[in-house]
């Protein structure tokens, strides 16, 4: 008989890491897996399919400063007085901090999954979250080598293990096969004659759209426009982008567009995927835009960029070193970006598939049960 999973999210934005969970919930509810959601924060633009999907319950009805957030104990009384839970998986490092309440309400086992690295560990997580997360996990899942890395290099445990993201391959290439450039660009208000790099998510520090603004004021050949995916009008940051752009004129070859769901068909209509990012553990986005047969652009010693990339499926340039990037696109043909898409993608079906970490995935979950 299969067992009941209580998934624990720190809110439903659309971002990587809660579309990384959808896809596995589905996965384990459609075998047969008891799955219940918890969301710590309620706000997300993806709540409505998390709730049409899977039974699902909030610890808070209203966003609250990080800071300030209180347990809402009656929600764990309901669950545990409906759902039957024998395992907690905690998705990643904002969700840590409510580990040590939800033991008090079932002493069942903890799986962890970080997807951060050290800025966002800091920036997302309670000041003591590693302490949590080692004290009261079970298992700790890393989603790249990178991360791991990071989680052990201030401390020795056997508890973490790699299991790198995924996400749904067959879609994506069906995606990338039935895709009409021409159409998909007019459609979003960009002209097919040029070459486009874009990039794509939230817009910032850590993903970094002003680097994605400084690469393209170096790049030299007029016929290459740059597109940033994910970032809203009314985004605080727009203005400062725009004024941006405008004071290094090139506001006329760089676009930005809010977030969509037709974000990998767009991506697919791409030329470049540019991984502007300082610090991104193992984007899911970047999968994405491999399986399209898009070279992926990152800077070394960022975390899943530089892991995947290796010498062979992109480019990859020193930490931030903009004239450099602007040169390598520049510098690349059309038939040097095809070989390198081509690589990219090859490495995404033999190496981080869906079906690949999802066994992973299921085969340590099973140890616990």
């Amino acid at each position: 008989m299969k067992k009941n999973i209580l998934f624990v999210s720190h809110d439903a934005n659309r971002a990587g890491a809660q579309i990384f969970l959808y896809n596995m919930m589905s996965f384990l509810q459609d075998k047969g897996y008891g799955v219940t959601l918890l969301l710590v924060n309620e706000w997300g633009s993806f709540k409505g399919e998390l709730e049409s999907k899977f039974k699902t319950y909030s610890l808070q009805e209203k966003p609250m400063r990080r800071w300030e957030r209180m347990f809402h104990t009656p929600v764990l009384d309901e669950i545990k007085k409906k759902e039957k839970v024998d395992l907690i998986y905690v998705n990643t490092i904002a969700s840590v901090h409510v580990i040590p309440e939800l033991k008090k309400f079932w002493n069942v086992p903890v799986i962890s999954h970080i997807h951060e690295l050290s800025y966002s560990i800091a920036q997302y997580g309670v000041p003591n979250a590693e302490e949590i997360l080692f004290e009261y996990s079970d298992k700790v899942v890393a989603c790249s080598r990178a991360v791991a890395e990071n989680l052990l290099s201030t401390r020795k445990s056997d508890k973490v293990e790699i299991i790198h993201s995924f996400v749904q391959n067959e879609k994506i290439l069906e995606i990338h096969s039935q895709g009409k450039r021409e159409e998909v660009l007019k459609s979003f208000d960009l002209d097919p004659q040029f070459t486009w790099v874009c990039a794509c998510g939230n817009a910032d520090w850590r993903k970094a759209p002003d680097i994605f603004l400084q690469i393209a004021s170096k790049v030299r050949n007029e016929n290459i426009k740059f597109a940033w995916i994910g970032i809203s009008e009314n985004d605080p940051l727009m203005g400062q982008l725009a004024y941006d752009a405008k004071k290094l004129n090139i506001a006329h070859k760089v676009k930005w567009i809010t977030p969509t769901p037709r974000a990998v068909e767009l991506i697919n209509a791409m030329d470049v995927f540019l991984l502007s990012s300082r610090e991104d553990p193992f984007p899911l986005v970047m999968l994405e835009a491999a399986l399209c047969k898009k070279p992926i652009f990152t800077f070394k010693n960022t975390g899943g960029g530089d892991e995947f990339v290796e010498e062979d499926a992109g480019v990859r340039i020193e930490y931030l070193q903009v004239e450099a990037m602007a040169n390598a696109i520049d510098n690349c043909t059309p038939e040097n970006l095809a070989a390198l898409g081509k690589k990219a993608q090859e490495k995404v079906l033999a190496h981080y598939s869906f079906d690949t970490s999802m066994k992973k995935m299921e085969k340590l979950m099973e140890l616990f049960f």
